[in-house]
């Protein structure tokens, strides 16, 4: 037991023991408390009926910030999952290759020690994303919306822009439901346009099978 600490407290591997015991407590917290939970910065947590997590940044660096993280999602093709859950699942499984790769390597000592831990510590995390990736498109089905009626609720919202940009295959936003929780929608804009995070922009359709609402690009009709 003592080795195993050992090994989870000392680098590389503490790099992601700490990550993951973060993320594992801001999620804990805010189930158990069920409400958003202001921590790092700009950064809250907030809950509704029908997720289990979203993930709200304010103005600033936190909002660049999560408009890339979700970007860098929506490239690998897994927009869809939750923002926390893709980052806690990342650092457990970076932490859990850290754990295995030490133990595999044993003791080195000297420079060709510190070239080992940064491999050990870049390969991890190599390998968490590459199998968050493989795990969250294998499950994609079920981070989308699967009530027709209740999606089709949300057209003719006015709904949060929340990526960098907007396009005919990319984009999100977020929109508020009648009992005021938030909801992070996959959004699409089928004309040129300049959208920006944080920008307002009118949903007028859904796409049924794929789940993604298509929104105007006309300014006017979000004010």
């Amino acid at each position: 037991m003592q080795d195993f600490l050992d090994s989870a407290f000392a680098f590389p591997t503490v790099v992601y023991t700490v990550l993951s015991i973060v993320l594992i407590g801001f999620w804990a917290t805010t189930t158990l408390v069920g409400a958003g939970a202001d921590a790092f910065e700009d950064v809250d947590f907030d809950f509704d009926a029908d997720t289990d997590v979203d993930l709200d940044v304010g103005g600033g660096a936190g909002e660049g910030s999560s408009s890339l993280v979700r970007s860098a999602l929506e490239f690998l093709g897994v927009g869809n999952m939750p923002l926390l859950l893709a980052l806690g699942l990342e650092s457990l499984l970076a932490w859990f290759t850290s754990i295995v790769l030490v133990t595999l390597v044993g003791d080195v000592t000297g420079w060709v020690a510190t070239l080992v831990n940064f491999a050990i510590l870049i390969g991890s995390l190599l390998v968490g994303i590459w199998v968050t990736v493989k795990l969250g498109r294998r499950f994609a089905h079920v981070f989308k919306p699967t009530h027709a009626a209740k999606q089709r609720e949300f057209v003719g919202s006015i709904c949060t822009i929340t990526t960098d940009k907007v396009t005919e295959t990319f984009g999100q936003a977020e929109v508020r439901d009648d009992e005021g929780g938030s909801l992070v929608l996959q959004v699409r804009c089928r004309h040129e346009n300049d959208f920006r995070s944080g920008d307002r922009a009118l949903i007028y359709d859904l796409d049924r099978e794929t789940g993604e609402f298509h929104i105007s690009a006309d300014r006017s009709l979000a004010m």
